[in-house]
């Protein structure tokens, strides 16, 4: 099982975060971010900020607040690890020299 997920919530929202821990009725989640869509002069871009940044600890997101989930593209989990884990990143295929 990959530890970085993707949730779209009912409520619309949709986060980014490490599974720490999974239960019956929730997944406690460390290092939550918020996936922001913000008009840049290019189109359209993506950001993350921090989800209940004044929350101490890991944070419960209860299973029946979840509409779906996924696994993050390369690009956005290495972003995601860069602003708010461990900052390594995953090298993408043909990046990486073989000799």
């Amino acid at each position: 099982m990959d530890k970085i997920k993707v949730f779209k919530l009912i409520n619309g929202e949709e986060i980014i975060a490490e599974i720490f821990n999974h239960f019956d009725s929730h997944i406690e989640l460390k290092s939550p971010a918020q996936i922001v869509m913000q008009q840049t002069k290019d189109g359209v871009g993506v950001a993350m900020a921090p989800y209940m940044p004044y929350a101490i600890g890991n944070i419960e997101l209860h299973k029946h607040a979840i509409a779906s989930s996924g696994t993050p593209d390369v690009k956005m989990e290495n972003e995601y690890s860069r602003l708010f884990g461990s900052g390594i990143q995953i090298a993408s295929a043909g990046s990486v020299p073989t000799f």
